[in-house]
């Protein structure tokens, strides 16, 4: 497993570009609360259930990637996160441009291997 603040299980991505989905879980390794915001180099084919959320200290966040049938490439998705505090309400606004940046501030590469 990751050695940042959140990791990412399983690691990767394996869909078939004819579509698919592929279910994973965020798990907040660190002692605080931390935003999430998933962003992804490629809007027309993938997507995701959750886009911005909270993961509690060692709680874990299920989500599920879905693909749309097309050509396959190398595609990625950034699962950005940030420290929340315990009353925060509304992760999107740890990822704004003017959002303090924290010791916890990091960002997780999944890969998206689509297979013909």
């Amino acid at each position: 497993m990751s050695t940042q603040a959140l990791a990412v299980e399983p690691p990767c991505c394996p869909i078939s570009a004819a579509g698919g989905k592929s279910k994973h879980k965020l798990i907040n390794q660190s002692s605080s609360r931390l935003a999430y915001k998933v962003k992804s180099s490629n809007n027309s084919n993938y997507g995701v259930n959750h886009i911005f959320g909270f993961v509690e200290v060692g709680g874990t966040v299920d989500f599920e990637i879905t693909r749309k049938a097309g050509k396959p490439k190398a595609d990625k998705l950034v699962i950005m996160f940030n420290e929340a505090p315990a009353d925060a309400t509304d992760a999107s606004k740890f990822f704004e441009a003017n959002a303090p940046k924290t010791e916890l501030t990091g960002e997780f590469i999944l890969k998206l291997s689509a297979a013909e």
